[in-house]
């Protein structure tokens, strides 16, 4: 078991040593064969976030005992669903549970979908609840947007031939605006329509 030692910054982008050594805010990686299974996020030196990466045969109680020093703990669980990584995760401070969400990556490691959940009902807050589309060159596309029901409400577009149809009153495309957007096809685009499913089918 070979566990190597990376670093990000607090955006959880890959950052050189020396880069961490001149900022005030980093996050050390501590990873077993390749995969991350701790961060540590230091601010002027001090702990203050830990990211941990739960095994199914590790009880929470545990993980949050033997990190006492950190105020909040992070625990993700990863989950391998066809060709798609689910995670699950839960935010504790102080050892409290004040936070769930679900994220969702593709092969590439694109976030396709983020929901934060109820922490005491474990309900969808779908108003939060977002799906992203990349093109071939994991350029993000589109954010698609939910409403209370789970219902598409909109969709916020960063391709190059949307902006034209764009404008001080217009930021975004509702459901009607779809069917005339070039390179755009939406029938064909059925995991977007709602926020249900989680994962591809």
């Amino acid at each position: 078991m070979t566990t190597e030692i990376s670093y990000e910054d607090q955006f959880e982008r890959a950052i050189s040593p020396a880069q961490a050594a001149t900022l005030e805010r980093y996050i050390k990686i501590f990873s077993v064969n390749g995969t991350a299974k701790r961060k540590e996020e230091y601010r002027k030196g001090e702990r203050i976030h830990l990211i941990y990466y739960r095994d199914p045969d590790e009880p929470v109680e545990a993980i949050l005992a033997e990190n006492k020093l950190f105020p909040t703990i992070e625990i993700r669980e990863r989950h391998r669903v066809g060709n798609y990584v689910r995670v699950d995760d839960s935010e504790y401070v102080d050892g409290v549970l004040l936070f769930k969400g679900i994220s969702v990556f593709d092969r590439k490691g694109n976030e396709i979908y983020s929901s934060p959940i109820d922490a005491v009902t474990n309900l969808h807050n779908y108003e939060e609840t977002h799906k992203y589309f990349y093109d071939d060159h994991n350029k993000k596309l589109y954010v698609f947007w939910y409403g209370t029901n789970g219902q598409f409400s909109f969709m916020m577009s960063y391709n190059p031939n949307h902006k034209a149809y764009l404008n001080e009153f217009k930021q975004d495309f509702r459901l009607e605006d779809l069917p005339g957007l070039p390179g755009f096809n939406w029938p064909e685009m059925e995991y977007y329509h709602h926020a249900e499913p989680v994962v591809p089918g």
